[in-house]
């Protein structure tokens, strides 16, 4: 039953979706708050931590946001003064009007020198070039933020296909090494009675035949299983280890509507987040760009002291409070470039916002297909697995009273295990859906509540301070 976003007007899409799934770590019986990177990933939350704070991706995309936080603190030092010192000495030659009227020898004269000067200067007004290069870069910083959160959770969910795929092969696996036994048991008995003349020598063929079909198949599950342990130790860092546990979805963590799934999705999803704020970036630069079109004003103290001799020109003092004005236009034109190079940057962001958006709904009701074809698929093999056991059943009663041969037995044994080896693909394949529905709303790592190891260490520190805080309070009122 689907329930509309509409009878929850006090809480967030957000809030509504962790609501019906607050129980999740509780089901699946695990803490994953602060876990260290290098436990044991038994279940799921544990494979996703271990992921999420060790991954080069998620490492890659945590300095990007410390690189652009710099960045920030770069175009902030535009608001205070900047102090120039400067300072020098040597022997100097001079030949000029000063020199020539205290000499009547040669009209120059050497001298040694030495000169110092400090000046501060300060930006009055730049046109809001400053504030709109801080305000760019802050966008930037958010930006790069949001990008942590998407790269979290895309890696997540390649955890989540990977931590299934584990488990399905291996199910599967396991089942095919108890069918290959039950399969040897009836070939054993049919070639003895081939032997004995009891059975044609065809029936022995078709169940050779029936055992080479079984071994390809666990060739190419044992071949899927590699390759899902392969995927596996790359993405959380570590082998699978044993047991692996089911990481069953509690009943309404995926939306029935795909129309609200895609609603929620667009008003939060982390992709389009970094899209807004990148285009706000790019529209903040536009606006510095335009800057340069004023003058600049910016005010000056300078302090200036010369020591030389007085044939040269004598010591020197020079100090300046001053008000500058400094204009600079480009005859060639190139600020009105630069103002619609800017303006083609904020126009193309657009643009590859509404193309995630496009793509967030693509992914979604693509997703949302998957998991209803998987479902159905899922359906119709338990169905198989039920019609197959009946056949088995009846085979069984029908050899006893020899109506049926042993390798009709045999095929109906195959027959089953066929449809439940399906049913566990489908079953596994359509809990993978529900979780490519969470991860592309953008929702895996909050249904999860999965939280990295930094921002556990940030809830902590900002903890600890809290604690030293009502310390010192209690210490001062007693």
């Amino acid at each position: 039953m689907s329930m509309s976003l509409k009878f929850f007007p006090a809480f967030s899409p957000r809030a509504f979706l962790l609501a019906r799934t607050a129980t999740f770590a509780v089901l699946a019986g695990v803490s994953v708050f602060g876990l260290a990177t290098g436990a044991r990933a038994e279940t799921l939350q544990e494979a996703m931590v271990s992921a999420l704070n060790a991954h080069p991706t998620v490492q890659a995309a945590m300095k990007s946001r410390d690189y652009y936080a710099e960045e920030k603190q770069e175009q902030r030092s535009g608001y205070f003064p900047e102090l120039n010192a400067s300072g020098s000495m040597g022997r100097i030659y001079g030949d000029n009007s000063t020199s020539r009227g205290l000499t009547v020898e040669r009209g120059a004269g050497y001298s040694w020198l030495y000169e110092g000067s400090v000046a501060v200067r300060q930006t009055i007004w730049d046109g809001l070039e400053t504030v709109n290069r801080v305000g760019a870069a802050d966008a930037r910083v958010r930006s790069a933020g949001s990008n942590v959160a998407d790269v979290r959770e895309n890696l997540g969910l390649r955890v989540v296909l990977a931590y299934l795929d584990v488990l399905r092969t291996k199910e599967a696996v396991t089942m095919i090494t108890d069918h290959n036994k039950l399969i040897a048991d009836y070939r054993t008995r049919i070639d003895s009675m081939v032997e004995q003349g009891a059975a044609d020598e065809s029936m022995a063929v078709q169940a050779h035949d029936i055992q080479i079909q079984l071994d390809s198949t666990q060739a190419d599950i044992e071949g899927e299983f590699a390759k899902a342990v392969a995927e596996y130790r790359e993405v959380v860092g570590q082998v699978p280890t044993d047991p692996l546990v089911r990481p069953d979805l509690p009943s309404g963590a995926v939306l029935a509507s795909v129309d609200e799934a895609v609603a929620m999705a667009l008003q939060e999803h982390p992709a389009l987040r970094v899209a807004d704020e990148t285009k706000e970036a790019f529209a903040r630069d536009a606006d510095a760009e335009k800057g340069a079109l004023y003058p600049d004003f910016s005010g000056e103290l300078s302090y200036l002291k010369k020591d030389q001799a007085d044939i040269i020109g004598g010591e020197v003092v020079d100090a300046k409070a001053v008000v500058r004005m400094d204009w600079t236009f480009s005859t060639g034109g190139a600020e009105l470039a630069r103002i619609r190079k800017a303006t083609s940057r904020y126009a193309e962001s657009q643009a590859r916002r509404d193309e995630i958006s496009r793509n967030i709904e693509r992914q979604i009701r693509t997703s949302y297909a998957e998991m209803q074809a998987a479902k159905d698929r899922l359906d119709n093999g338990r169905d198989r697995v039920g019609v197959t056991k009946d056949l088995l059943t009846t085979y069984e009663k029908q050899f006893e009273a020899a109506k049926v041969t042993l390798l009709n037995l045999l095929q109906a044994e195959n027959n089953n295990f066929n449809a439940r080896l399906g049913v566990v693909n489908a079953d596994y394949r359509h809990l993978a859906a529900q979780y490519a529905v969470l991860a592309h709303m953008g929702y895996l790592q909050d249904v999860m509540s999965i939280v990295s190891a930094h921002e556990n260490a940030q809830d902590e520190a900002r903890a600890e301070a809290q604690m030293a805080d009502q310390a010192k309070s209690g210490a001062a009122h007693e």
